[in-house]
């Protein structure tokens, strides 16, 4: 490149300078043309004034004389003179100088002061134009040499920049765009997936190979760029297989959440384990972990007894032998701290949670399996299986309290009212037998008997209150629809309309407290039904911000005077106030504006 661009330089640069001696030339012809016809002029100017008076003669002489000597002294004559001492156009410009001013300017002078010369004059005028003529001729002469350089140079210069200009192409494909373009290819192969591909194969009728390519930063880009391929293969190969890893491992830890998910959907659906429950989860880590037998076993509080409690399949009396002595051979005193322990092919997991150990998950396999074990999955399964035994147990024990809370609530109510009004029977039956016996006034006798029949009805009504209280039960599990069913079925009954402001949740009342909550409702709507003789009730349950519940039911009947709070028969309000300590709760019984009974108690929620 910087061959071709010095030669063009050097080309452009030269037909600049002969460009301008040609322009120099063309001038110095016209001049030293000029010169042959002012030498003539001089010439004709002698030969005219030279029979005329001087002054005259000396003026138009002078001028002529003088004209030649201004074009003669030309810059663009001088110019055109070439500056080498021994060229001969320089030579020949000194020969006419030295003539003009040697013989021709001091003759025509001489003429003005003696026109007797002027055939002198006249006869040397050929001899000094002849010189002129041969002047002219070789100037015209130098300026077709130097357009015939010109032109060649111009041809030259046509012919050489193309040729230059294809064999730069054909060496820069060469050398630079077939190895780019072959870098190009193999990193367009790489782009695809394709490792194997190297930057030295053939191309056209180019070979491009790494030896040549060290030569030049291009061999060092296609050396590094080889090097690069490999490095990527390698890199490649290593992230297919760690995909590959990651892969497996991923789907292995979705299949154990699954299997969680599984366990947990399971226990949650049948939580008092009832029915295949156990047998269903037992079923699901058999598949799981690809076992052949399965079996969960209890153990006692004191560690020392086994029971089976579920196996999948069934087992038969000698794989439950073999399940037992196995269970029990492992598992001392010595290793009761270990999670998961194999032995020959079976594996037992301990089932237990932070506080306690609830028993063994003892698990048999055809094979040995080579697999190391996921013990964070035995953990896991461990933490649920123990969870789910361990709120089934104690599911059982609330429900054995609350059915023992229950039976006392009803021998309590018994005692309270029909008891009572039994034993006041009785005494009234010992007091007419004995006025029989002493043949009391008949009056007597029907007072008594009145009383007999008083308290028989009032044990008879107390019954029926007691067996009405005590077959109410929520008929929804959420407590808002019960409280809602039970103010509908209080309107439909009696008629009155009803407020209700509820805003509790369900999860904020336990199932005991719902029950007496709903009791407690329940025998308030039937005083304000029966005693009230109110037209409308306003029912309000609200959470305070100590998480106290505040229970109101206001009437705008007639209220509730103290005197028939004393009275006998009436035990509805010391059921709701035994109903209200269960929960933990003062009941007070507060008079309404302008008139009615406000029913208020408060108790903590389940939180």
């Amino acid at each position: 490149m910087l061959i071709f661009s010095l030669g063009i330089t050097f080309t452009l640069f030269s037909i600049f300078l002969l460009t301008g001696q040609s322009s120099n030339k063309g001038s110095a012809i016209n001049i030293s043309g000029s010169l042959r016809m002012q030498s003539y002029v001089v010439a004709l100017t002698v030969a005219e004034y030279a029979t005329r008076e001087q002054e005259q003669r000396t003026k138009a002489i002078t001028r002529a004389v003088n004209e030649f000597e201004r074009r003669l002294n030309s810059p663009g004559l001088v110019k055109a003179i070439p500056n080498k001492p021994n060229d001969s156009l320089r030579i020949l410009y000194h020969e006419i100088y030295s003539d003009f001013y040697g013989m021709l300017k001091p003759m025509a002078e001489q003429v003005i002061e003696n026109p007797s010369t002027e055939a002198k004059f006249l006869n040397y005028v050929p001899s000094f134009v002849s010189k002129v003529d041969k002047f002219v001729f070789d100037i015209e002469q130098s300026l077709a040499v130097q357009m015939t350089w010109l032109r060649i140079g111009l041809i030259a210069t046509c012919i050489l920049v193309p040729l230059l200009g294809a064999v730069f192409l054909i060496y820069f494909q060469r050398v630079f765009f077939l190895p780019l373009q072959a870098l190009a290819d193999v990193a367009s192969a790489v782009r695809k997936g394709n490792f194997t591909v190297r930057s030295n194969y053939k191309k056209g009728n180019f070979t491009v190979r790494s030896n040549y390519k060290k030569e030049n930063e291009l061999g060092v880009l296609a050396g590094s760029f080889n090097y690069m391929i490999e490095d990527l293969s390698r890199l490649y190969e290593s992230l297919e297989e760690e995909v590959k890893r990651k892969t497996k491992d991923l789907d292995q830890r979705n299949k154990t959440v699954n299997l969680l998910f599984t366990l947990r959907s399971i226990f949650s659906s049948s939580p008092t384990l009832q029915g295949d429950t156990l047998a269903k989860a037992l079923a699901e880590l058999m598949h799981y972990i690809h076992g052949n037998r399965i079996a969960l076993f209890l153990v006692s509080d004191d560690l020392d007894s086994y029971r089976l409690s579920t196996a999948y399949p069934q087992l038969n009396d000698k794989a439950k032998k073999e399940f037992l002595q196995n269970l029990k051979s492992q598992f001392s005193s010595a290793n009761q701290n270990k999670l998961a322990e194999e032995s020959g092919n079976y594996l037992r997991i301990q089932v237990k949670d932070a506080s306690r150990l609830v028993g063994y998950l003892v698990i048999h396999f055809e094979e040995t399996q080579e697999e190391p074990r996921d013990y964070r999955l035995f953990e896991s399964v461990s933490e649920i299986f123990a969870t789910a035994l361990i709120n089934a147990r104690k599911r059982e024990e609330g429900y054995r309290l609350a059915l023992y809370e229950e039976r006392s609530t009803i021998a309590r109510e018994l005692h309270d009212s029909i008891a009572q009004s039994l034993a006041f029977s009785k005494i009234q039956l010992t007091r007419l037998s004995l006025g029989l016996k002493e043949e009391l006034p008949k009056e007597q006798l029907q007072e008594i008997v009145n009383e007999l029949r008083t308290g028989v009805s009032t044990a008879y009504t107390q019954l029926r209150e007691v067996l009405t209280a005590f077959r109410l039960k929520p008929t929804s599990a959420d407590i808002r629809q019960s409280i809602h069913k039970l103010l509908e079925e209080f309107h439909e009954r009696s008629g009155i309309e009803y407020n209700l402001k509820n805003d509790l949740l369900d999860f904020e009342i336990n199932a005991n407290k719902q029950v007496h909550l709903i009791h407690i409702l329940k025998e308030a709507l039937t005083n304000v039904e029966k005693h009230s003789r109110a037209s409308k009730v306003n029912v309000s349950l609200s959470i305070d911000s100590d998480n106290f519940i505040n229970v109101s039911i206001a009437d705008n009947g007639k209220g509730l005077q103290p005197a028939e709070r004393e009275k006998k028969g009436h035990f509805g309000l010391s059921i709701m106030e035994e109903r209200a300590k269960a929960l933990d709760a003062e009941i007070n019984f507060l008079p309404n504006t302008p008139t009615g009974l406000i029913v208020n108690f408060r108790f903590r929620t389940a939180n």
